[in-house]
């Protein structure tokens, strides 16, 4: 499964109903194309859970100041439109497996 790339104007669309965990990146940082590789694998292995998906940078620079983000690579988890979680740098496939099947598991009420 691939990483979607997500825009202003798909991305409230994208975050609204079920997980998706987005990776702020910026396409000329080394540290950020490992983190897209290691993000490819996660997508595929939670496929049934959650959508993995990125943003750009340098292309929505409104989106990333709505969100706070100053640094790259920043995740931000969502569960039904609500962010549930921030990490900056760079993560393992098995720190955010860990946490999008932690929220994937919970009751709704759990928000």
């Amino acid at each position: 499964m691939e990483i979607h790339s997500l825009i202003k104007a798909t991305f409230r669309g994208q975050i609204d109903h079920g997980i998706t965990l987005v990776d702020f990146y910026e396409p000329s940082s080394k540290s950020c194309h490992e983190q897209l590789l290691i993000d490819e694998k996660l997508a595929q292995e939670v496929r049934y859970q959650a959508t993995v998906a990125k943003v750009d940078i340098n292309q929505e620079k409104e989106l990333a100041a709505e969100y706070g983000v100053t640094s790259v690579p920043t995740f931000l988890l969502f569960k039904d439109g609500y962010q549930v979680e921030i990490w900056v740098g760079q993560q393992s496939k098995e720190f955010l497996k860990q946490h999008i099947i932690r929220y994937a598991t919970m009751g709704d009420s759990c928000v």
